[in-house]
C-alpha cells in the first residue's frame, strides 16, 4: 500500500465518522425539538392571544394549539365549520352561523388572510346555492317533467317529422312488415 492509498482510506473513514455524527446529532435535535414544540404554543395571531383567547371588537376566537388554528363558534359539528387556510400560516375555523361575527373582526386579519377568508366564504355561498338548486330540482317528479315536455310540444303546433322521430318510427314499422311477410 502506498501513501496515497492510506490517505484515501483515512479520509473515507473520517467522512464516515462525520456522517455518522451528523445523523446522531440530528436525531438528538429531533428529540429536543419535540420536547420544545410542546412548550412553544403556536396559532395564528398568537400575539393577540391572552390565555388562549383572542378578543377583537367583541368577537372571541379560541386558539387551538394542536391544529395551529383559531376557532370562532361551535366546532362540535364539522359539517357546519369552514376550515380556511391562512396564507400567513395556520387555519381559521368558523362556524357558518358565526360569519356575521367574523365580519366584525375583519380588521384583525392581514390583507392576504382577509382575501383568503373572502374567497372561502364566496365559495361556500356558491356551493350552498348550487346545493339548494339541486334540492329544488329533485322535488320534480318524472311525471312533472313529462307533463312539461308534452305541453311544450303541444304549444309548437304542427308536428315536424324530425321533432317526434317520425322517420325512425316509419322505418321501424317497414322493417316489421318485411319480417311478417317472410
Amino acid at each position: 500500500m502506498g501513501i496515497f492509498e492510506i490517505t484515501n482510506m483515512q479520509s473515507q473513514n473520517y467522512t464516515k465518522n462525520v456522517k455518522q455524527s451528523i445523523v446522531e446529532g440530528s436525531e438528538d435535535n429531533a428529540f429536543f425539538s419535540k420536547l420544545l414544540s410542546d412548550k412553544r404554543k403556536k396559532c395564528p395571531y398568537n400575539h393577540l392571544a391572552k390565555d388562549g383567547l383572542i378578543e377583537y371588537n367583541g368577537v372571541t376566537f379560541v386558539c387551538n394549539y394542536k391544529t395551529n388554528s383559531i376557532c370562532l363558534g361551535d366546532m362540535s359539528n364539522p359539517r357546519e365549520v369552514l376550515n380556511i387556510s391562512l396564507p400567513s400560516g395556520g387555519n381559521l375555523k368558523v362556524n357558518i352561523n358565526n360569519i356575521d361575527d367574523l365580519a366584525k373582526a375583519t380588521g384583525m386579519f392581514s390583507p392576504a388572510d382577509l382575501n383568503a377568508i373572502m374567497r372561502a366564504i364566496a365559495q361556500y355561498n356558491h356551493c350552498t346555492s348550487k346545493r339548494n338548486e339541486l334540492d329544488e330540482n329533485e322535488e320534480k317528479t318524472v311525471e312533472d317533467i313529462i307533463d312539461e315536455s308534452t305541453k311544450h310540444v303541444e304549444k309548437q303546433g304542427d308536428y315536424k317529422e324530425e321533432q317526434v322521430g317520425y322517420r325512425e318510427y316509419a322505418v321501424f314499422q317497414d322493417q316489421l312488415r318485411v319480417k311478417k311477410d317472410y
